[in-house]
């Protein structure tokens, strides 16, 4: 195979869902560009199709894995291309994948070990190791040294084809002697130390918006906090916190990564152009429609008001016309930063008193920047407010490249040199223990570092997308036509060594706000004399004080694989504790529409008490006696009766299930961090004690079921 001269040496491909995947590559591209090495950076979905691979001679891939191992959506149309090839097209070409992933879930990078697999088959060779990144246990400790390793790889594999071609000196070359050099595994580091002066963005780019610490700016964040009665950390626990501490000694030199090139630029214009949608632009991930209004017709409270956690169940009516949804379907709800949060940041950065005026972002001239572009979920033209509620994550953990930009900010040296140490190698732990591990958001960060005042544009040009958040359906459109119900428990965050104030989540508090704000009050009875069934009756009849004017902005997501089965035959066993019910209820209000089949239905449910948060107890009970569902097993993790979670009744079912696994689908819905390993494993223990198979093949068994699409999960972290 003769690959052109004019093709790029290296093809960077990635496939992204949720921006991290797009954010590597880039930063990628950029470590290579400065190394002379030529490499043209594309999107799956900017691939016309799998034949431009036989242009290329060098892949790199950057592949993250959503769903049930499923690939992102921007890479769905080029594997199922890439799939269809059966003979040997590739033996020219040379690859590696970088796979990101989770080990909460199953299917831990399968897209990005499917993608290795398949170039394999088709002759491609492999020219460097594929990494595997967790996002569990944190995704830089897999990323940072591997796209070390490559960039020493991919030079002398180059090198060994004789396909080196001479580049432009990069950035770093041309002239700069800055020290801000990443550190290398070639040798020649640059070290820095902390008493070294910056030349950053404010002095170097005149970037608009910028601003040095003032007395007027604390006046301004103070009056902010008293007027929400944000509960702020108090001062001496502040200056006190391990993250704010310095690991090092001052004087000891540290090897931090190259300061990110600045791209945009924000220019103050007379209109403000806001959009007229709550929705950010850019594709919303795995999309089924389009953005519509939903009407908000009912809220309950689902749970006594001593449970440990309230959950809320939502009702929505959906346009007349148009919209499908089937039990087992998600939704994605599209949300906005909290107003008090997007005004202390406002505050914080020295921008309230523009924050209303119209604003226009655009790429400043000759940046350094390789390709840059404006994010997609930015509009050109909107405000500040609008940018900072609707478009970027203010509660994101910031990324390295981000706090390298803050540490240019920081006018504290204390304060600065810290920063320099959460990004060094030698930082590397306080990183993955303060910053990570705690999820530290980009705001809390600010509070506690508060001579880093950055330009907005900073926070813009590295703050992910604020993603809708998703919700299972807890009904069926047979039952409740043009409606749809979803239950969540509402997220309580209290202030610590992470948090700078206690706040509600960001999604799950709005929703909460719409029901304290337009549900009829119930009169308040003592706990002491208030038992669940009371609750619920009683809030049974909360209804929206003024419905009418209640919209959320919603779409449907596409899941095809977590519905109940068309045949009736099929056995079905569900898995779901506490909210993992909700999918649930909709699949057996579905079976009550269709009829019942001669196929066992199972629900194992759990919660911690039996009169505080047993979430639907009485149609579950009403739906049992109607045999709608055969067996109902309940556990309560807080009650001295046994078993106390749904994988001790799994295994205590065992020899009744174990039958039932050769045809059942298995579903399995909440908490990814611990119940469904835990309801895995106890799988394995019921086929190992009931069917007499070994351990490997039990879980051969149960991977087998999971690529028949009969063992299914719905979790989240």
């Amino acid at each position: 195979m003769v690959v052109e001269a004019s093709i790029p040496k290296v093809l960077l491909l990635y496939a992204s869902q949720t921006g991290n995947a797009q954010a590597i590559a880039e930063s990628l591209s950029e470590q290579l560009g400065k190394a002379g090495i030529v490499v043209q950076v594309k999107c799956c979905s900017q691939l016309d199709s799998t034949s431009a691979l036989l242009q290329v001679s060098c892949l790199v891939v950057v592949a993250s894995t959503t769903g049930d191992g499923d690939p992102p959506d921007s890479a769905r149309k080029l594997w199922k291309q890439l799939k269809k090839w059966q003979s040997a097209p590739l033996t020219h070409l040379s690859y590696t994948v970088l796979g990101l992933g989770d080990t909460n879930y199953n299917n831990f990078c399968n897209f990005g070990k499917s993608v290795d697999k398949q170039l394999n088959s088709l002759g491609a060779q492999s020219f460097y190791r594929c990494g595997w990144a967790d996002d569990g246990t944190g995704l830089e400790l897999v990323v940072e040294p591997w796209c070390e390793g490559l960039e020493v790889a991919l030079k002398l594999h180059l090198s060994s084809l004789s396909m080196q071609e001479p580049t432009p000196p990069g950035p770093a070359a041309d002239g700069d002697d800055s020290s801000e050099s990443v550190s290398r595994t070639t040798g020649n580091n640059e070290e820095l130390n902390c008493n070294q002066k910056y030349k950053g963005p404010l002095c170097e780019n005149n970037r608009k918006l910028e601003m040095a610490i003032s007395s007027e700016n604390k006046d301004v964040v103070s009056k902010i906090m008293a007027h929400y009665s944000i509960d702020m950390l108090p001062h001496h626990e502040v200056e006190h916190l391990p993250l704010r501490c310095c690991a090092f000694p001052k004087d000891d030199p540290l090897s931090i990564p190259v300061l990110p090139a600045p791209y945009l630029s924000l220019t103050l214009t007379e209109d403000c152009d806001t959009p007229q949608t709550t929705a950010s632009s850019g594709t919303l991930p795995v999309a089924a429609s389009q953005v519509f209004k939903a009407q908000v017709i009912k809220i309950r409270q689902l749970t006594h008001p001593t449970a440990v956690k309230t959950a809320l169940e939502f009702t929505l009516r959906f346009p007349e016309e148009g919209i499908h949804y089937h039990p087992g379907d998600t939704i994605g709800i599209l949300v906005k930063n909290t107003q008090k949060e997007v005004e202390l940041l406002l505050g914080l950065l020295g921008l309230t008193e523009i924050a209303d005026k119209g604003c226009e972002l655009s790429i400043i001239p000759g940046t350094k920047k390789r390709a840059a572009a404006i994010p997609s979920f930015l509009p050109c033209k909107s405000s500040l407010r609008y940018l900072l509620e609707y478009c970027v994550d203010i509660r994101a953990v910031p990324k390295k490249p981000l706090l390298r930009a803050l540490a240019e900010y920081t006018t504290n040296p204390c304060e600065q040199r810290r920063l320099l140490e959460l990004v060094s190698k030698e930082g590397a732990g306080e990183y993955t223990h303060h910053v990570r591990e705690a999820c530290l958001s980009t705001l809390d960060l600010l509070m506690f570092f508060r001579s880093c005042r950055p330009s907005v544009t900073t926070l813009l040009e590295h703050l992910p997308r604020l993603l809708p958040r998703p919700y299972s359906a807890a009904s069926s459109p047979l039952a409740t036509p043009n409606h749809l119900t979803f239950v969540f428990n509402v997220v309580e965050i209290p202030q610590g060594k992470s948090v700078a104030f206690s706040r509600q989540g960001v999604c799950t508090g709005w929703l909460a706000s719409l029901a304290s704000g337009n549900c009829e009050n119930v009169e308040p009875v003592p706990p002491s004399v208030l038992a669940i069934k009371d609750v619920e009756q009683a809030l049974s009849n909360l209804t929206l004080a003024s419905s009418e004017d209640v919209f959320i902005d919603i779409y449907l997501r596409s899941n095809q694989s977590f519905r109940p089965p068309t045949d009736s035959s099929t056995p079905v066993v569900m898995v779901g504790p506490g909210t993992g019910v909700a999918p649930f209820l909709g699949f057996l209000k579905h079976r009550q529409k269709v009829g019942v089949g001669v196929g066992e239905w199972w629900l194992f449910y759990g919660c911690r008490h039996k009169d505080k948060d047993f979430l639907y107890q009485n149609e579950l009970r009403e739906l049992e006696e109607e045999g709608v569902l055969n067996h109902f097993m309940v556990s309560y993790s807080r009650e001295n009766d046994s078993p106390r979670y749904v994988q001790d009744n799994l295994i205590k079912y065992g020899k009744s299930l174990a039958p039932l696994l050769d045809k059942a689908i298995v579903y399995v819905c909440g908490d990814a961090n611990n119940m469904a390993k835990d309801v895995f494993e106890a799988f394995v223990s019921v086929l190992m004690n009931h069917k007499e198979l070994t351990e490997v093949n039990a879980r051969k068994m149960i991977t087998k079921m999971q690529l028949d699409k009969r063992y299914l999960q719905d979790v989240w972290t």
